[in-house]
């Protein structure tokens, strides 16, 4: 089996099983006694599904037992990742919780609401600092969003970045100053930068509130700072062969072959020599015990070229990938069933 890392990271286009790769990977890491946490980062939380958790258990560890999956099971935890709990978790580590229970912080903490990815980073690498696992499991968003995921770095760099300073220092004294007294100060600040326009503008449209409210998400986001820049050593960790397994999730479809290696290039930056290809549902195993009829051409025909297709994705191990792994398609209908006949596959 592929020797575990603390960090197994799933990713791929939507529709390929990357979810169910995911947890069958958590399953046989437990079965090989490993202590595992499996988190999702998709908003979809086709986790949810599989492993019938309920929506309030979202943003919560929640250990599973062995009448989920068979022996071992409860090596397993799970985690449906939720922004607006790791947000008031980061409240309750720092003690500063004000000005985050905002309407401005409350639509960007929905899912696509513009935090899931950066929150996602801040809840990995929190996890990771426990030490509290063995190996955690990633599933990852599709697609773009997964590139999201990884740049979410760069967009905390970019948030508290020099040209952002002066305005955190001037928030900075809000902990000791009249609320008022900030408040204009700020607005003082902002005339220079051009930001002033911007908010009088959006003040007319959004009312009156609007740049108290924004001034307070703000402010509640520089108090949490700490957790926002402790997240930036998580790319670091993705980067170390030593740390990280990387598995690229796809199915024998000349679409979804293409799409993966569209995501392969936008991750490339990100990568290191330790990362799979992980094709789903491969027909190879009911290919070889076919044997048509010799008389019926035609039936030959399809097996060869379905044969064919499957080899030709084997070469795209010589394109930078350590190794592509074969997953058999499933044919049961009981998710759990299914989980645990890839799990096997692992071997």
């Amino acid at each position: 089996m592929i020797p575990s890392k603390r960090i197994e990271i799933f990713c791929g286009t939507g529709g390929v099983g990357k979810t169910t790769l995911a947890t069958s990977r958590a399953l046989k890491l437990a079965q090989s006694g490993k202590k595992v946490l499996l988190i999702t980062i998709d908003p979809a939380k086709r986790l949810k599904q599989i492993l019938g958790l309920e929506k309030a258990e979202e943003g919560q560890v929640i250990q599973l037992s062995n009448e989920v999956f068979g022996p071992n099971s409860d090596n397993i935890s799970a985690l449906l990742m939720s922004p607006k709990a790791t947000l008031q978790r980061m409240a309750n580590l720092s003690g500063a919780g004000e000005g985050l229970d905002n309407p401005i912080i409350n639509i960007l903490t929905r899912p696509y609401g513009g935090m899931n990815e950066i929150m996602a980073i801040i809840e990995v690498q929190y996890q990771l600092s426990t030490n509290s696992f063995d190996s955690i499991v990633l599933d990852t968003p599709p697609g773009k969003h997964f590139i999201d995921f990884l740049e979410s770095t760069q967009k905390i760099y970019q948030f508290f970045d020099k040209s952002f300073v002066d305005i955190f220092k001037y928030l900075g004294k809000k902990f000791t100053n009249e609320n008022e007294k900030v408040k204009t100060g700020l607005l003082s600040l902002l005339v220079q930068t051009g930001v002033k326009k911007l908010l009088k503008y959006l003040g007319k449209v959004t009312g009156e509130d609007f740049v108290d409210e924004f001034i307070d998400a703000i402010s509640g986001l520089y108090r949490n700072r700490m957790a926002f820049t402790d997240a930036l050593a998580f790319q670091e960790h993705l980067k170390k062969p030593e740390e990280s397994n990387w598995f690229l999730v796809t199915s024998v479809d000349q679409q979804k072959v293409s799409e993966a290696s569209g995501l392969r290039s936008g991750a490339q930056k990100f990568m290191h020599k330790d990362s799979y290809l992980v094709v789903n549902k491969s027909l190879t195993p009911y290919l070889n015990a076919w044997q048509p009829d010799g008389s019926n051409p035609s039936l030959v025909k399809l097996r060869d070229s379905m044969k064919e297709r499957e080899n030709a994705i084997k070469g795209m191990a010589t394109e930078g990938y350590k190794e592509v792994l074969f997953f058999p398609e499933v044919l049961g209908t009981e998710p759990k069933s299914h989980v645990n006949e890839l799990a096997q596959s692992w071997s």
